[in-house]
């Protein structure tokens, strides 16, 4: 069975499900009708607060997170059997895929919640989900670059991709933190920029799994089920 189908479902269906929940949202007139990856209209979670777009949001993406911690857990066993030898590291990326899904579920579970007892709670949620990602992306597209040439759907031309992308999401992250200490001279700056960098930072880290899954598929990475005959 091959198994970059899990990686691109790993990778689209968050990306997919935010797009979605936007549009409902904003045809109920819940959000307005924007550009947020440009115009940061609206954060991402203000589209899955209120229904019906917050039973969409609740109902795919913790699915997704689900998902997502498989992807790593797998993404680790891929690099061993690709010739890394970087077992330590390994454990780091499977750890850090494990927390990272837990934090987003906690953050959709809390999402919709109108009291402020929840509110920070939420926020440290996303946080672990993005901090987490982020870290596991950039040791996994580390390990990546160190793996031997002999395979041949692993070319360099095919992991700089990887790497250039990793470099936009390290820009946008350093914009976005930019827009937050000039947030405290400006505060209205930064409303209006905040929220596109997180939606941003969304699409690309949905798109380092999605090239990550043309990796699986270039290197026919397959899972093999088998059974034991008894004696």
């Amino acid at each position: 069975m091959r198994l970059y189908p899990l990686a691109y479902m790993a990778g689209l269906l968050p990306l997919l499900t935010i797009n979605l929940t936007w549009l409902l949202a904003a045809d109920a007139g819940q959000v307005a009708w924007c550009i947020p990856y440009i115009e940061s209209c609206t954060s991402i979670s203000a589209t899955g607060r209120s229904p019906p777009a917050s039973f969409v949001f609740k109902g795919l993406m913790i699915p997704a997170a689900l998902l997502l911690m498989l992807y790593w857990l797998l993404n680790a066993q891929w690099l061993r059997q690709l010739g890394s030898r970087q077992r330590n590291w390994h454990n780091a990326l499977v750890v850090l895929g494990l927390l990272a899904g837990p934090g987003l579920i906690f953050h959709v579970l809390l999402l919709g919640e109108d009291s402020a007892l929840y509110r920070q709670p939420r926020h440290w949620g996303v946080a672990v989900f993005s901090v987490c990602t982020f870290f596991a992306q950039v040791l996994f597209t580390a390990l990546l670059q160190r793996l031997p040439l002999r395979q041949p759907g692993l070319r360099r031309r095919v992991r700089r991709r990887l790497l250039w992308l990793w470099l936009l999401l390290l820009l946008d992250i350093l914009i976005g933190l930019a827009n937050v200490l000039s947030g405290q001279l400006s505060p209205t700056l930064y409303a209006a920029l905040s929220n596109a960098f997180a939606w941003n930072f969304m699409l690309l880290l949905c798109l380092h799994v999605i090239l990550t899954a043309d990796l699986w598929y270039r290197t026919d990475w397959r899972a093999t089920l088998s059974t034991k005959h008894p004696d």
